[in-house]
């Protein structure tokens, strides 16, 4: 019995055509009904998606904006710098944040492309490694240094039930 090869970062990506751009002019309101509207389309068939990318004014990808990337904007200056294990939030204050972030140009929130971006032919460990350094559950794939897709936690995860499952049986079966 032959081992099948490894999957590559091609071989679970999501092309970056299914994905909804949002223009770099944007503010980070319009990211969100953006990301709203991705991610919420169930029942019409396809991928729904937790971030969008971001392009110049000529359709080139800049980054993307995710639902982490609201998130941290989201987060208090003084809780990211205060010594105290838990810092302390008021009421109201939520509501506040998303009222001072909304009207912020969306390439103070996103995360460039420039900074992690994995090769088409990269191993999957690879790219599981790059997701939890860089704390990011979707990261950008690249051949010949240009965008064509996105590798996100959930194919990684569906690989990983693959894998193990198929081990499972195969154990299973060689034991019977």
């Amino acid at each position: 019995m032959s081992e099948q090869p490894e999957k590559r970062v091609a071989d679970v990506m999501i092309p970056v055509r299914n994905y909804k751009t949002i223009s770099h002019n944007c503010t980070v309101e319009d990211a969100v009904r953006l990301l709203h509207k991705s991610f919420y389309q169930r029942g019409k068939g396809g991928y729904t998606h937790r971030s969008v990318i971001v392009c110049d004014d000529y359709g080139n990808p800049l980054g993307m904006v995710s639902f982490r990337s609201v998130l941290q904007a989201l987060e208090p200056f003084f809780a990211r710098t205060q010594s105290f294990s838990v810092p302390i939030f008021w009421e109201g204050l939520f509501s506040e944040r998303c009222r001072a972030e909304n009207k912020k140009n969306i390439k103070e929130i996103m995360h460039p492309f420039n900074f992690i971006a994995l090769d088409v032919n990269d191993t999957l460990i690879k790219a599981v490694h790059a997701m939890i350094k860089h704390k990011l559950g979707t990261l950008p794939v690249t051949k010949n240094n240009h965008l064509v897709g996105m590798v996100r936690d959930n194919e990684i995860f569906e690989e990983v039930h693959n894998v193990m499952v198929d081990q499972e049986y195969l154990e299973d079966a060689i034991t019977v």
